[in-house]
């Protein structure tokens, strides 16, 4: 992994060596949301996700790019969120060799959505999204596994006329341990909580309509501490549209680290297999609708301790959604309806969200 990060820091000052630039262009676009929230619980475990709400929700992006007097390229990307915070920041230079990216919680290469044909937005990915808790050891919204655009980093994409079938590569990594304090925009100061991070991405369309698409990534062990069982993922999926028609197919697993020692009567999560299909249909050019289904089984065991004897306890969370759009001017209308079995991958608690939007780009 050393070599591979030598690698890509070779040819990233090779191609680095000061030249002057030509005026680059500048833009600002962005959207702001509209929406009204109808949270309801139907099972009998959960006391959360009951009420209504109204929110607005908006992000700016600030894009600049220009051409170096060699020939490359060059871009520059800065997204202000709904709290007026800088984040999300990349700079990209491309070259005949490829393209060379700079990321601040930004440039993620997972496919683990690439199956997905909403209408509206993935379930799992909107409003409430049948969890109560998105990250940390309580996390409880359907797990896909990690991403690099949470985290600095660094990548490279082959040039996209280099492979047939319009095939991509791209490969990211941290440098050094991919840890919580890696978000700042202004310098990089990565922790040691992950060790390093890599992963890759290959997407290809061997056939008019036809894209498949496929990632993986791993975290570098920091001793005894994951020795057990180190952090690792995937995702795999194909999309297919013909006409007004899509329909995609993915799946995913992801291992969360193991460390080594604690309690032996202690639930341990082995992995999660994830799968899901998405069906999109275009009524005309302004009307869309979708269906959408997910599912994610968290596979738990735990050993007791007098006996060594291994007792399970997997549960499968489901999250069936149905979204409709209507675009009119620089404005969408849409309402998503979504059900949750299992929430928060707890057995007997189901919900129910309905989102109402109104979204308006600019």
């Amino acid at each position: 992994m050393n070599k591979l990060t030598k690698l890509l820091f070779s040819v990233f000052t090779s191609v680095a060596i000061a030249t002057s630039a030509f005026a680059g262009e500048f833009t600002v676009s962005g959207s702001a949301k509209a929406t009204y929230t109808i949270l309801s619980n139907t099972g009998t475990a959960g006391t959360h996700a009951i009420g209504k709400g109204i929110g607005i929700s908006n992000e700016f992006s600030l894009t600049a790019s220009g051409e170096l007097d060699n020939g490359m390229t060059w871009s520059y990307a800065q997204d202000i969120d709904g709290a007026t915070v800088q984040d999300d920041a990349n700079i990209s230079l491309g070259t005949d060799y490829g393209t060379i990216k700079i990321c601040v919680s930004e440039c993620g290469l997972s496919t683990k959505y690439a199956f997905d044909n909403s209408a509206y937005g993935i379930g799992s990915d909107n409003g409430y999204g049948h969890g109560s808790t998105s990250s940390g050891a309580s996390a409880n919204t359907m797990q896909y596994g990690s991403n690099i655009s949470g985290y600095n980093n660094i990548q490279y994409h082959l040039p996209a006329d280099m492979l047939p079938y319009s095939t991509t590569f791209k490969v990211g990594i941290t440098p050094g341990g991919a840890g919580g304090s890696a978000n700042a925009s202004s310098h990089s100061v990565n922790g040691d909580v992950n060790g390093e991070m890599t992963q890759y991405a290959v997407t290809t369309q061997p056939i008019d309509g036809l894209t498949l698409s496929a990632s993986y990534y791993d975290f570098g062990q920091m001793g005894k501490a994951d020795g057990r069982q180190k952090k690792e993922g995937g995702s795999l999926a194909g999309n297919f549209s013909m006409g007004q028609f899509s329909v995609g197919y993915g799946e995913t697993r992801f291992a969360p680290a193991q460390q080594m020692g604690g309690s032996a009567a202690t639930d341990k999560t082995d992995y999660y297999a994830n799968k899901g299909y998405s069906i999109g249909f275009a009524v005309n050019d302004n009307l869309s609708v979708s269906f959408t289904q997910e599912e994610s089984e968290k596979n738990v065991k735990q050993k007791a301790q007098a006996t060594d004897a291994i007792t399970r306890s997997d549960v499968t969370m489901e999250i069936q959604t149905i979204d409709v759009a209507y675009t009119v001017g620089g404005a969408t209308f849409s309402v998503s309806s979504s059900e949750g079995t299992n929430d928060s991958y707890t057995s007997g608690d189901d919900t129910n969200e309905h989102i109402f939007a109104m979204s308006l780009a600019f």
